[in-house]
């Protein structure tokens, strides 16, 4: 399923994460960790965060957005996360972009990016950006593996919604693995 999403980031340079405007945790978390799982693995490539601002979220490393112009987005990647409708982009420049490429949980409601993996069995966006990464055998370092966990951990209503499934379990423990302290996060 994320083979498309692969290939898109490795064939551009440039790269700008979008997510809903009044980010929550599943919003920001997948912004945060799909940059630190790109910069991880893919140190040559500049990755901007772009949105208003992080708000209760800012707790979480990186949660600062990138002030960027118009013309970074010249020949740009622009991943979008965590929304089904554009009129929820808390930066609507990514139609500035080469190409635009979209991650989303949500129920299907119309198709405006490039490329769109949609998938509403998954608890969560960062779910989908977790599942991205060990199915393409890419490191998550700590910072992505707390966003993340984070965004799970909201949109999944710590584990107790009914979209919650085994899936989620093993995605969760894969990021447990990168060694943040769940008792700061729930504190």
């Amino acid at each position: 399923m994320f083979e498309a999403v692969l290939e898109c980031i490795k064939s551009y340079d440039k790269i700008i994460i979008h997510r809903h405007s009044r980010p929550d945790g599943d919003a920001m978390g997948s912004q945060i960790g799909m940059k630190n799982i790109i910069t991880e693995n893919f140190p040559e490539k500049t990755v901007y965060t772009v949105g208003d601002p992080a708000g209760y979220l800012s707790f979480l490393p990186d949660s600062e957005m990138d002030n960027i112009s118009d013309t970074e987005y010249s020949g740009a990647l622009a991943i979008l996360l965590d929304f089904a409708s554009p009129a929820l982009v808390s930066d609507n420049r990514y139609t500035f972009a080469e190409k635009t490429l979209r991650i989303d949980h949500h129920l299907y409601v119309e198709t405006f990016t490039d490329i769109e993996v949609v998938d509403s069995s998954f608890e969560s966006c960062c779910g989908m950006v977790t599942a991205f990464a060990v199915e393409s055998g890419l490191r998550i370092n700590q910072k992505a593996g707390l966003a993340l966990y984070t965004g799970m951990l909201t949109d999944s209503g710590r584990f107790r919604y009914d979209s919650t499934s085994s899936r989620t379990f093993l995605l969760a423990a894969e990021l447990i693995k990168t060694g943040f302290d769940t008792n700061e996060l729930y504190r």
